[in-house]
């Protein structure tokens, strides 16, 4: 698989149970049309605080994901780092298949 400049690889063997749920209810967030809040992807994963908090911070340092703060009264909103799905439902992106 080519690499992008986007983003870099990640090790998929670094990646934790706890992160991969993580990422799944974030990308399931996205996809319903809601911001992946830190109280939205508790909610979606139940993890325990400090779980959930280390694992969207070493999600984070490895390129996963990004952090949007967006100051405010607005909580951080995390969006993955690279996406090959469409972010809002009945919009298709990402690669065509030949």
């Amino acid at each position: 698989m080519a690499r992008t400049s986007e983003a870099p690889y990640v090790d998929m063997q670094v990646i934790s149970d706890d992160m991969a749920d993580v990422y799944e209810a974030i990308a399931t967030i996205e996809y319903s049309g809601r911001d992946p809040s830190h109280a939205e992807i508790a909610e979606a994963t139940r993890l325990p605080g400090q779980v959930l908090d280390e694992s969207l911070a070493a999600m984070t340092r490895l390129g996963m994901l990004t952090a949007d703060d967006a100051g405010g009264e607005r909580e951080r909103v995390y969006r993955p780092a690279r996406r090959g799905w469409s972010a809002q439902p009945d919009q298709a992106q990402g690669q065509k298949l030949s």
